[in-house]
């Protein structure tokens, strides 16, 4: 009777060892994926690194000393890794191109995913929208693809300003005309409370217009005389120009291609 006692406590004490080392299993195991989640949530949210969602980059003011891509930490490359133009911008009002020109802001400002995807998102689906258009449109006047759609993006929020909304407009382009036909333009407040932005019956329209405009509008006539499909000279040139009051309006453009690697559509280039 005793050896029995001796034996149920013995097995007893073997079932508390192996259920004590299950549990300790476990628990590590739980320790290791907290670990491996909060890694990843730095990397998303560092400033220094921030992967663009449904990109085939990952755009990152230091991703290139990093090898950071979209699939996780390897070795960097030419076509997932670019040594973006860091642009910071105030605390403020979100857009839908925020991120893709200031991929840190979500961190420093602690932006919640929920506000992050769904906005870069919208880009990209402009992107995929447009950018057929921008190539037709490159091919014609040969303005790089990358500067109609960064511009287009910038202009108008990822076609969800106001102005593009009503008017079809995604370029800011204004009318100037003292005596247009109604419905010709309508007013908006930008710069003053008298500006007037051309509408136009569809997005197309918009972009054609933005074409001929910087083709026929003689300050801009050194940029396509110096026949480069490089987008940095453009956005500087744009600038030089006097197309935009930002004086950072040249390195958010660049900002937005590098992040959206939005340069691959000037590859398709063919001289008319």
């Amino acid at each position: 009777m005793v050896r029995f006692q001796h034996a149920q406590t013995y097995n007893h004490s073997r079932m508390s060892a192996a259920q004590s080392a299950g549990n300790q299993a476990t628990t590590e195991g739980l320790l290791w994926k907290i670990i491996i989640v909060c890694a990843l949530s730095y990397l998303v949210w560092d400033d220094r690194v921030s992967l663009v969602i449904g990109s085939n980059a990952v755009a990152s003011a230091g991703a290139s000393e990093m090898g950071v891509s979209i699939f996780g930490i390897g070795k960097a490359t030419a076509k997932t890794v670019h040594a973006v133009t860091p642009v910071i911008l105030p605390a403020g009002k979100l857009k839908n191109t925020t991120f893709v020109i200031d991929p840190g802001y979500a961190g420093r400002n602690a932006v919640p995913m929920s506000e992050f995807g769904p906005r870069q998102s919208k880009c990209h689906d402009y992107v995929e929208r447009f950018s057929p258009v921008a190539i037709g449109e490159m091919r014609q006047y040969g303005i790089p693809a990358s500067i109609i759609l960064a511009q287009g993006l910038l202009e108008s929020d990822a076609g969800e300003s106001a102005l593009a909304k009503s008017t079809n407009n995604h370029f800011g382009i204004k009318c100037f005309s003292k005596h247009c036909k109604r419905g010709h333009c309508k007013n908006f407040t930008d710069d003053s409370h008298k500006d007037f932005f051309i509408a136009y019956n569809n997005a197309w329209g918009s972009f054609r217009a933005h074409s001929e405009f910087l083709k026929n509008t003689p300050r801009y006539r050194k940029i396509f005389n110096q026949h480069t499909t490089d987008y940095r000279v453009w956005a500087k040139g744009l600038v030089q120009a006097g197309y935009a009051t930002d004086t950072a309006y040249g390195d958010k453009l660049i900002a937005i291609i590098q992040h959206l690697q939005l340069d691959r559509f000037d590859r398709a280039y063919e001289a008319p």
